[in-house]
């Protein structure tokens, strides 16, 4: 209980520091969003009442105090381009981009895990290259590459769902779901080859050893031994793995949502980085940031529940 109680702290702190290194890269970086809203035709008074009415005219550590405090309350500030509450902008966004995040997990995880024991049954047999060769071709393609055929293919040609017409939630639970299956395809499959992969080079290491070897010579049957002692083993480095991969799948399925024209966080952080509309921004980054921050400590927490080697030091008392 003690560690988790340091793993959070720990996230708060570093949530703190993304927010403020991202408040003060808009603050140093060029272009002036009140003159992109105005044009270059507004007079220096207009822009002046503005900057005051957008509170631009503070001091930098008065504004960041400011927007933290309203974070933590729930309070986001408002749009500089559509004037309204960021939360009300990015919140339904937000939902589609950890559903198609999540969806990508979970097919992470129910195809690469028992492929990657099974994968380990082929070991210098016959399709042992044919199974190497395949999970360096699926590794290589690039989400957005899938994304063209799984658009072309399921889109165009079969019908199966509309490119770049996402229904919403609200509207067509079902047709969303397809939308996003489609899309948790093309984020999923690279990643399922590289857990593929460690989780067969873990089991061939954990099988060599020597507790593997003693309890074989036992008596009892590899499989058991696999199913029961190995397996869990090599689960410490491939629940770190994937906790890393949830991380990324966030930042991933921007370039997904994209060419599958999905209005998920992704679209509207390229479109609000494009209008200089920085709440809307810094707002995005910092959810964002917590995510890979979050899936990290629990990645962690886990191991720790697998693995009793990890809670050795009387941290968890």
């Amino acid at each position: 209980m003690k560690y988790i109680f340091k793993r959070i702290g720990l996230l708060l702190i570093t949530m703190i520091l993304v927010s403020f290194l991202t408040f003060l890269a808009f603050e140093i970086v060029s272009g002036d969003p009140v003159r992109n809203m105005l044009g270059t035709d507004a007079s220096p008074a207009q822009i002046e009442a503005l900057r005051q009415e957008l509170g631009l005219d503070k001091p930098f550590l008065s504004r960041y105090v400011s927007w933290l405090l309203g974070f933590f309350s729930g309070d986001l500030g408002r749009s500089f381009s559509y004037k309204q509450p960021v939360w009300e902008l990015i919140s339904s966004k937000l939902v589609i981009t950890l559903a198609l995040s999540l969806i990508s997990f979970a097919l992470i995880i129910l195809v690469s895990i028992p492929l990657g024991v099974f994968s380990y049954q082929w070991v210098g047999g016959p399709l042992d290259g044919v199974r190497t060769a395949f999970n360096q071709l699926c590794m290589a393609v690039p989400p957005f590459f899938t994304g063209i055929l799984l658009s072309w293919t399921f889109g165009v040609i079969l019908k199966v769902f509309t490119p770049g017409d996402f229904p919403g939630f609200a509207k067509d639970p079902g047709g969303s779901f397809v939308h996003l299956f489609f899309a948790a395809i093309c984020l999923s499959i690279p990643r399922i080859a590289m857990t593929v992969r460690m989780m067969r080079s873990t089991i061939v290491d954990e099988m060599n050893k020597a507790y593997v070897r003693t309890a074989i010579s036992r008596g009892n049957n590899r499989w058991s031994v696999l199913t029961r002692h190995v397996l869990k083993n090599s689960l410490v480095l491939v629940v770190t793995f994937l906790g890393q991969t949830l991380a990324e799948l966030v930042a991933a399925s921007i370039v997904v949502e994209q060419v599958l024209g999905i209005p998920g966080l992704g679209r509207f952080l390229v479109a609000s980085i494009s209008h200089r509309d920085y709440p809307v921004v810094q707002a995005i980054v910092v959810i964002l940031a917590f995510w890979v921050v979050l899936a990290g400590t629990i990645s962690d927490i886990v191991n720790r529940r697998i693995d009793p080697r990890l809670r050795l030091g009387g941290e968890d008392e």
